[in-house]
């Protein structure tokens, strides 16, 4: 609401031709900068794109976070180290768990989670998966609140067939949103990011259950090797409805599920791709905070023919409104 801008992610793409012309269309020039830079983790597929949008005089002016990973690398210092320095916030800082970001208005931004340590436990256990050192947002405005939070793993899990080395740090953080009163038990979310692009190594039943969301975003792209997201052990058997549904998923299943790119069809070591979810492109979410919430996508994706039997050209821009619980 007061115009403080959070730029979380910047994938494995060319920030100049990728990310400038997002900025650009939300009316963003290089002299309103970027107030904040958050990179989940130091995995190639988060940072890369951060050296085009500095290089584009998009700036940052408050600070340039990270998770205080120790991982390192010549590819982490050309696209994020190096250029970070080349802003007025200056070098790459270790974000604080518990550190609340206001952006007016009653609305703020909580890091729930950073490098495997969850706001208010008294010890968490160590990390040593870089996907489970992503940082955790929670975004809250009045009556609507949306949880962000990179590759963070859910653990493995035989009900729903996650099959992962990852560890469960996704729950943690849902019982302490729901310890400190943040979340509802009965309502949960609004809107969660779906972590890891669908990966099965995210979004157990457990979390899910926890967090009972209405809506579900999947950031997931192309350039993704033989991984195989969105899974169908995440999509199928957790967030949706139907016979393939997993028993042990109690909450409600998601009203409505958007993703950016379609998937890579084919099967992994460990599950299959699924095209169960809706594929619309850019995706762009507003709220008031009060009455609703409108998903926007504007269908500019590059996959469309790994989707069986999809259309030949892509649909016109979608709008969907989905409204608040006043008590939530």
């Amino acid at each position: 609401p007061d115009g403080t801008t959070i730029l979380y992610d910047f994938g494995k793409v060319d920030g100049g031709k990728d990310i400038v012309p997002y900025l650009q269309e939300l009316g963003l020039s290089p002299e309103d900068g970027i107030d904040y830079a958050i990179l989940s983790h130091r995995d190639t597929d988060h940072f890369v794109g951060f050296k085009g949008v500095v290089e584009a005089d998009y700036g940052t002016k408050v600070a340039n976070f990270d998770s205080g990973s120790p991982k390192e690398g010549a590819s982490i210092t050309k696209y994020w180290l190096e250029p970070a320095e080349e802003t007025p916030a200056g070098p790459v800082q270790k974000i604080p768990v518990g550190l609340k970001i206001p952006l007016g208005n009653g609305a703020e931004v909580l890091v729930v989670a950073a490098n495997g340590k969850v706001f208010g436990e008294s010890k968490s256990p160590k990390v040593t998966n870089e996907n489970d050192r992503s940082v955790a947002l929670f975004v809250r405005y009045r009556n609507f609140q949306y949880v962000l939070d990179g590759d963070l793993g859910g653990g493995p899990e035989d009900c729903t067939e996650h099959d992962t080395d990852q560890r469960d740090v996704q729950s943690r953080v849902a019982r302490r949103l729901l310890a400190m009163k943040l979340i509802s038990p009965d309502r949960g979310v609004d809107v969660l990011h779906i972590a890891h692009h669908g990966s099965e190594s995210s979004t157990s039943a457990v979390y899910y259950n926890l967090m009972k969301p209405e809506v579900g975003l999947i950031s997931v792209g192309l350039n993704q090797g033989t991984f195989r997201h969105p899974r169908e052990d995440v999509v199928d058997r957790v967030l949706l409805g139907g016979s393939e549904r997993a028993d042990c998923v109690t909450a409600p299943p998601l009203i409505a599920l958007f993703q950016t790119e379609d998937g890579v069809e084919g099967e992994s070591s460990t599950g299959r791709t699924s095209f169960s979810g809706l594929t619309i492109g850019d995706i762009k979410l507003t709220t008031d905070g009060e009455t609703g919430y409108t998903v926007e996508g504007n269908y500019r994706v590059h996959g469309w023919v790994k989707r069986p039997g999809d259309l030949p050209k892509a649909p016109p821009p979608i709008v969907e409104t989905f409204a608040l619980d006043e008590n939530n």
